[in-house]
């Protein structure tokens, strides 16, 4: 299990008519940043996500039903996936976590993301 915290909130990085959160660490370009989540993991060179784990922002949990094939080195080395939140995936992306149930979590500024 390894754990990270939201630093920063982009102003257009959650919207409630999408079903996609991107997250970044503190290396996120300044293009991005309005678009993103920064969060700083504590140990990111340990993650390695698969189909089953389950990842809770803050106590909201959800179950990982699909990961990508960049997605674990992205987390290692630069903090960075998409979370899509859907029941049913389609047209798989190579760098997104997909997670159920279809609905994006509350986030806020300071809220624990725990990777387990």
């Amino acid at each position: 299990m390894q754990q990270g915290k939201i630093l920063k909130v982009g102003d257009q990085a959650v919207d409630k008519n999408e079903n996609l959160l991107i997250f970044f660490g503190e290396s996120v370009t300044k293009g991005l940043k309005p678009y993103s989540i920064v969060q700083d993991i504590d140990e990111p060179e340990k993650i390695e996500l698969t189909v089953g784990d389950k990842i809770l922002f803050g106590q909201q949990e959800y179950q990982v039903t699909y990961v990508g094939r960049l997605v674990n080195q992205n987390l290692q080395t630069i903090q960075h996936t998409s979370f899509v939140f859907s029941d049913e995936p389609q047209d798989k992306l190579t760098s997104s976590v997909y997670l159920t149930p279809a609905k994006i979590p509350d986030i806020s500024e300071g809220m624990t993301i725990t990777y387990c």
